[in-house]
């Protein structure tokens, strides 16, 4: 009896060994590779706790380059304490989920300033790469712009910043790369005076060098630096005019607001109008097409979304409109009070917004009209907010 259990013991532990070792038998190694580079990438890390073999299947890097990647959360400047009852702004990571390990373990980016910068900013975040202003010296013009990714911690190319005869911190830099033609990037660096753009300078990681020329927009164009309103989609970079200087008003009386764009090759150069009464709320892309949004200040602090339907006459659709208040379930708009958009889904209808009086992050679903706390912040008062989706594509050549 005894030696029958024995033998009945020693089949049991066989069994996940042989399992294991029969696990895509039957399937090729390619095969198995295509299959998993289809699954998105919080999958594959759940998948490698199942055994040796999908470790290592799912550990691919051929396979983790290739998997599909979503929002993860957001790159933002928050408050830290710092000791002797001070608090400091640096960076954070705001995991979108709200639980687990956040896919970016280094917020601060160390992997940066080890290289001897005492402060690295963040200017945008495109296509999982981001583009950095990093500072020998603190406020000054000594300098250099580091793109960089986060995922893999690499640093891709650190370039000499464009001079600007008034001050560095008036240029507006932003990154152009598709993960989905990872080969290359662009720098477009829009230096500018306080009057509108001067030049514009770009870079290339195919020549690995600057190449200045003219803007075509509107010489008085103004753009915000940091702050800039920026989404690259399509191969052309898409930013909103901020120049006021010389308003234009519809026969209604609404001021007419533009949104001027940039193909990477700095070949295409144009201007679209933003929808009406666009100036609390910002542009963004999802699914593959742009959109604006704005916020009332006042009322029933509406919420608007428009979307570009038709790219080629620059014709705007809105799409939505809900009352902030009636979701919040308040009856009037608390004194001091702000509602704050920063960012929509790539992938799904949900429009991301900070409610300043509860220091809550929220996602409103555009399709169901359902408003979501993801997490509250506390007194860290985050902002500039910088989606992220990570990028695993090797480092362009």
């Amino acid at each position: 009896m005894e030696k029958r259990k024995k033998v009945e013991e020693d089949e049991e532990q066989k069994q996940p060994a042989a399992a294991e070792s029969s696990w895509g038998a039957d399937l090729l190694p390619e095969i198995l590779r295509e299959i998993l580079s289809r699954v998105p990438y919080r999958s594959l890390c759940r998948f490698r706790c199942v055994s040796k073999a999908w470790l290592a299947l799912c550990s691919d890097p051929a396979v983790r380059r290739r998997s599909p990647q979503t929002l993860s959360g957001f790159f933002c400047y928050s408050q830290h304490d710092v000791g002797g009852g001070q608090r400091r702004d640096g960076l954070s990571f705001l995991n979108l989920s709200g639980w687990g390990r956040p896919l970016v373990d280094d917020p601060s980016l160390l992997f940066v300033r080890v290289r001897g910068y005492c402060d690295v900013t963040p200017l945008h975040c495109c296509g999982g790469i981001l583009l950095c202003y990093c500072e020998k010296v603190a406020m000054s013009d000594d300098g250099n712009y580091v793109v960089c990714n986060p995922a893999t911690k690499e640093i891709w190319a650190v370039l000499s910043v464009p001079r600007n005869k008034i001050m560095t911190r008036l240029n507006t830099a932003r990154l152009c790369f598709d993960p989905a033609a990872p080969g290359r990037f662009v720098v477009f660096v829009f230096v500018q005076s306080f009057r509108g753009i001067q030049t514009v300078e770009a870079y290339s990681s195919d020549t690995g060098r600057w190449t200045s020329m003219r803007s075509e927009w509107n010489p008085k164009t103004l753009l915000l630096g940091e702050d800039s309103e920026c989404v690259f989609l399509n191969g052309t970079l898409h930013l909103v005019d901020a120049d006021h200087s010389d308003a234009d008003f519809d026969w209604e009386g609404n001021l007419i607001r533009w949104m001027v764009t940039v193909d990477m090759e700095g070949k295409t150069w144009r201007k679209i109008r933003m929808p009406d009464c666009i100036y609390n709320g910002f542009i963004g892309q999802s699914q593959g097409r742009l959109y604006a949004t704005h916020v009332e200040t006042e009322g029933r602090c509406r919420l608007s979304v428009w979307v570009l339907e038709d790219y080629a006459s620059g014709q705007w659709t809105l799409k939505c409109t809900a009352s902030i208040l009636e979701m919040l379930g308040r009856p009037h708009h608390e004194p001091g009070e702000h509602y704050t958009l920063i960012a929509i889904h790539p992938e799904c209808s949900l429009i991301f917004l900070v409610v300043s009086r509860g220091k809550t992050l929220m996602s409103y679903d555009m399709d169901t009209s359902k408003l979501s706390i993801i997490c509250t912040f506390g007194d860290r008062q985050p902002r500039r907010f910088q989606p992220y989706i990570p990028c695993f594509a090797e480092k362009p050549k």
